[in-house]
């Protein structure tokens, strides 16, 4: 059963995403939707915005399949932790004092468990994309109150072993809410500091780790002060693009315009949280003549992209609104465009794959150790790279 008030915002998504996705069916034919929805709400009480987070996201991850993640359904609700996942081990990252420590359950439910039952609800088109995206689905109290194996709680009791085999607990109850002083900045981790730099053995190391327009005018100023820099004693310019999530393609340009003028040598740190606008500053990095170091991105190279988002009694929603395959330089913007262009070869999956394949250690995290960073400097000061 689906109440009247979660039945329309269903209807307003669906019409939309009708609308302005450019292929809506890529995955699934309409019918089989249908019969998808017909399936939960005929077994499943959807009447709070837990189970609805549910109804969406399974919906969502059916129509998208892998190659739509602008596809989104946006209701979250943060408990003040957060996680870092090393091979399906869930770590606490946030707060500090317990950095490392194992989640083990939940509401004495294996974590293994619970992370199948997410992977039912979240929409990725790479690994690593899941395993960020199961990240962020550990804090959403939205969606970890919608899922059929706590739904029908209201505290949230997580089991942890900390580093010195100690086992504790940690409980949230599902309608409260968290002051600022407990929560992280929730900003800087999704997005690190972009628009900063900083000058270490004749290296300049440069933070580009988001171009969403909040932040466009930070990176302005960076590159005015960049152009304004003594760089002759500078060999490599580091640019570090990891947690750069997207955002506004277009923020990309200024500071490509100064690394293609610098005729310096030019390093991409990658990771797999590097999703949408970033891809775009990858690729045009990449023309640069950069050096990739570090792991898969968190997005095929071409995908339907661009969100065309709506809001419904304080409910968003988006819709992808293009095909975007920048690898070759082809989009479409509507379905006219592109049914009209689209070929079997532009749809071909495209992954992208750094030169230097590292990725971040669980033991240097542990110990506070960029692992990347830390590669790349030996590797330069060494001049192996």
């Amino acid at each position: 059963m689906i109440t009247l008030e979660y039945k329309n915002m269903y209807d307003a998504f669906i019409n939309h995403y009708k609308e302005k996705c450019v292929n809506p069916w890529h995955e699934i034919s309409e019918e089989e939707l249908n019969k998808i929805y017909d399936g939960i709400v005929t077994t499943q009480n959807i009447d709070n915005d837990y189970s609805f987070n549910y109804l969406m996201n399974l919906v969502i991850k059916k129509l998208s399949g892998k190659s739509d993640a602008h596809t989104v359904y946006d209701d979250i609700d943060c408990i003040p932790m957060n996680f870092k996942i090393f091979n399906d081990e869930v770590l606490v990252n946030f707060p500090e004092h317990l950095k490392g420590s194992k989640l083990l359950a939940i509401n004495g439910i294996d974590i293994n468990v619970i992370l199948k039952e997410i992977d039912n609800v979240i929409t990725y088109g790479t690994e690593g994309k899941k395993v960020f995206e199961t990240e962020k689905a550990l804090f959403n109290k939205k969606l970890l109150f919608g899922l059929p194996l706590l739904r029908n709680v209201d505290i949230l009791s997580m089991k942890f072993i900390d580093l010195e085999g100690n086992e504790f607990e940690k409980t949230f109850v599902k309608n409260e809410k968290y002051s600022s002083d407990q929560m992280w900045d929730r900003l800087k981790y999704l997005h690190g500091n972009p628009g900063t730099y900083e000058i270490k053995d004749n290296k300049l190391i440069i933070s580009h780790t988001s171009v969403q327009n909040r932040y466009k005018e930070t990176i302005e100023s960076m590159v005015e002060k960049l152009r304004k820099l003594d760089l002759e004693s500078i060999d490599t310019i580091v640019v570090d693009i990891r947690g750069n999530t997207g955002g506004n393609s277009a923020n990309n340009k200024s500071l490509m315009d100064f690394l293609k003028n610098s005729g310096k040598r030019i390093i991409c740190l990658t990771d797999y949280r590097v999703f949408s606008g970033g891809r775009y500053a990858l690729l045009d990095l990449i023309k640069l003549g950069a050096t990739t170091i570090g792991t898969e991105i968190g997005t095929p190279l071409n995908c339907y992209g661009n969100c065309d988002w709506i809001e419904y009694n304080k409910h968003y929603f988006s819709s992808s609104s293009w095909y975007l395959a920048p690898n070759i330089g082809w989009s479409a913007s509507s379905q006219e465009e592109y049914a009209s262009e689209v070929t079997e070869e532009i749809l071909k999956p495209v992954y992208f794959k750094p030169d230097i394949e590292i990725e971040q250690t669980k033991e240097d995290y542990i110990n506070g150790i960029d692992t990347v960073l830390s590669y790349t400097f030996e590797m330069l000061n060494s001049k192996k790279l």
